[in-house]
């Protein structure tokens, strides 16, 4: 199935780790979760991806004491079963593309300003969910359905990620909150939707937005996602910008069903809306 068995992966970690053999806590991990997933990411070592992975919430290794607990609990209330039905249901109302679902535990550490619960990473050809054992349904599929969505709109354009333009970016975040809401309500957005109000978000669009929105390189697109200290941009801003292009275009000249929001161009999205360019 899609999703893949990383409970046993993680199983193989804990019998090693409580074995206390010469391999470091970090290289244990970086060799039973990381290595087999490498030869998906062509550009990456498996050094490389565990560094990458442990930013987006990958439990740290200094953390391994507890890990058996965590996954067992995670495996009794069928994680990884039930995030294979959200994936059939999805993957048949988007019209999406396979993918391989990769399901580990996240960080007790803060990484964020918080203590998370929760967080996911989308790639072309893969899907990484870090979650909580203590996660409700509700909240796993509201994260899934965000994730899988960037899965469907990333296959649709087709593009590789240094030559994605920064509209591009902001309208994938702004999909995916939008499918969330039209699946499951308001309750699941994630929190920075409602951080600005529509003048805020407009005055920074036209102020510092509007001049990048050509912009090529995800690495390049961080700073207009996350917002930055120092700068015109606050926190989330371009997740709050790309919901609000997103919920205006609908508002505008909707409605539309998220599939076919999905097959239209960012440029087609951002003329229909409120934010002008």
């Amino acid at each position: 199935m899609p999703v893949i068995d990383t409970y046993l992966w993680l199983s193989k970690f804990s019998i090693a780790y409580d074995q206390q053999l010469t391999k470091s806590p970090y290289t244990l991990q970086c060799a039973l979760l990381c290595a087999p997933i490498v030869n998906k990411f062509p550009d990456y070592n498996s050094e490389e991806l565990q560094y990458e992975f442990l930013n987006y919430g990958l439990f740290n290794p200094s953390e391994s004491e507890g890990l058996e607990k965590r996954v067992m609990k995670m495996k009794s209330r069928k994680f990884w079963e039930f995030i294979n039905l959200e994936y059939q249901l999805l993957k048949n109302v988007w019209q999406g593309p396979e993918v391989s679902i990769y399901i580990f535990p996240i960080t007790n550490l803060d990484f964020v300003g918080a203590t998370p619960t929760k967080n996911g990473v989308a790639y072309k050809n893969a899907l990484f969910l870090f979650l909580s054992e203590n996660l409700s349904s509700e909240e796993i599929r509201a994260l899934f359905a965000h994730e899988y969505n960037h899965i469907c709109r990333l296959h649709f354009l087709a593009m590789e990620p240094n030559r994605m333009p920064l509209m591009d970016s902001l309208i994938i975040e702004g999909l995916a909150e939008y499918a969330v809401r039209d699946l499951y309500g308001e309750r699941w957005l994630g929190p920075w939707n409602n951080l600005y109000s529509y003048e805020k978000a407009l005055n920074i669009w036209l102020t510092v937005f509007i001049h990048s929105i050509h912009l090529k390189g995800l690495k390049n697109h961080r700073k207009f996602l996350y917002g930055e200290k120092k700068s015109p941009l606050p926190e989330w801003i371009g997740y709050s910008i790309g919901y609000q292009i997103v919920d205006t275009y609908q508002n505008n000249c909707g409605p539309f069903t998220t599939l076919e929001l999905l097959q239209m161009s960012s440029e087609e999205l951002i003329k229909g809306s409120d934010f002008p360019t």
